[in-house]
């Protein structure tokens, strides 16, 4: 399976809209070019380049002038996004991100609202998305495979300590910092309500995110533990890192769901460890057998050096 932008089969958080908005309050004042000020002007964010665009947002680098830093803006065109998304995934996203803090999580700064857009202000990730990065790279090699994948399970073993499942983990939502430490985003399908007063599991009837990291029984359609989804996305991710490939095609969900229930191919190109392949297949397994967060943190490989 080649390596690709995967097709969501709901639109995800941060996939675009319209440019900056000239919202000028009543003696709001001008910006230096004599023009009134924009609404971001207004909150001291100064807009730049468009790094990332989709059907109803677009990202933009930015700067602050509060944080002293450059930022990543996210626009959502209210016009062009789904009532659905812009009444419950996005507002859902917000409430989501502003509790969690962690150091693979990007930061949420604020949020800002017009009649037209929703402007999201978040630390930016200087080094882009794993998929880009892995695409560049051809494949990464188990050592820094390995690093990277230790932060996503520590991202998703905290968010998950926090009662939130992210219900859409792939490449494409995993950021690289300055320094190429991982950074998960997008919570536009994240759930908070998770567990009952006893502590059971609220299964997931919303399918969300792509078909390509999406575990047997989400493509099953029933009703599904969100926990373990995310970390069947999670070995995704690992295979992907390691092999620059998918383990599985998402183009079409009836082979797709013949193939998982299939045993799991590695390429002959790149090589993987045995300890790798022993982990990704403890991941990429049947509801029963998957291994937790717990064992996937004991397991031989992820402790290696």
């Amino acid at each position: 399976t080649s390596f690709h932008d995967e097709t969501p089969r709901t639109s995800t958080a941060a996939k675009t809209g319209q440019g900056s908005e000239q919202v000028s309050p009543a003696g709001s004042g001008t910006n230096k070019a004599g023009k009134p000020k924009s609404i971001l002007e207004e909150h001291g964010i100064l807009m730049g380049k468009v790094i990332g665009s989709g059907n109803y947002a677009k990202v933009k680098i930015g700067y602050s002038e509060e944080y002293g830093k450059r930022v990543a803006i996210k626009i959502i065109s209210k016009v062009k996004a789904p009532a659905e998304y812009t009444q419950k995934f996005l507002p859902r996203e917000i409430e989501a991100v502003k509790g969690l803090h962690h150091d693979n999580l990007i930061t949420f700064y604020q949020s800002i609202e017009t009649s037209h857009r929703v402007y999201l202000i978040m630390q930016l990730a200087e080094n882009g998305t794993l998929l880009d990065y892995v695409r560049d790279k051809k494949y990464l090699d188990e050592a820094q495979s390995r690093k990277l994948f230790q932060q996503l399970i520590s991202a998703v073993e905290y968010i998950h300590s926090k009662g939130v499942v992210h219900r859409d983990i792939k490449c494409e939502n995993l950021l690289l910092d300055e320094n190429y430490n991982l950074k998960l985003i997008d919570f536009g399908f994240a759930r908070k309500d998770t567990r009952t007063s006893d502590q059971q599991v609220i299964l997931s009837k919303t399918f969300c995110g792509s078909y390509a990291y999406a575990s047997p029984e989400i493509l099953k359609g029933v009703a599904y533990d969100p926990f373990q989804s995310d970390i069947w996305a999670c070995g995704v991710v690992c295979y992907a890192m390691i092999f620059g490939r998918l383990p599985y095609d998402g183009s079409n969900v009836h082979v797709l769901l013949k193939r998982i229930n299939s045993s799991l191919v590695f390429p002959k190109v790149p090589t993987a460890s045995s300890e790798c392949k022993h982990l990704i297949l403890h991941i990429l397994a049947p509801l029963k057998m998957r291994y937790n967060i717990a064992q996937i943190k004991e397991d031989p490989w992820m402790k290696m050096s």
